[in-house]
């Protein structure tokens, strides 16, 4: 959870004052798969239904950072990724 709070309240900041900085795609992409992943360790041995929300998150982190590194271009991922965020959303919601 520390690395997925860094990467949103960083992401969240370079947005709205609009900075970037030098390699910076790739620093927030590797935080996002990173963070990604270890919610995933973290889910280990766990229920899978009241963990959906989470095993969705750590998809989604996932490949937010795979997508720009690895320069894929994959048909609608803008779609399916926004899809996969709000019902990603809608779960962690229902799960409080």
């Amino acid at each position: 959870m520390l690395l997925l709070s860094i990467w949103l309240i960083a992401t969240g900041l370079l947005s709205f004052a609009n900075v970037s900085f030098p390699s910076s795609g790739i620093i927030f992409a590797l935080l996002a798969i990173a963070a990604g992943v270890l919610l995933l360790l973290d889910l280990r041995g766990k229920r899978l239904s009241g963990n959906l929300g989470i095993i969705l998150l750590s998809i989604w982190l996932i490949l937010t950072g795979l997508l720009p590194l690895l320069n894929v271009n994959v048909p609608y991922s803008g779609i399916v990724m926004a899809l996969l965020a709000v019902i990603t959303g809608v779960l962690l919601l229902i799960r409080r």
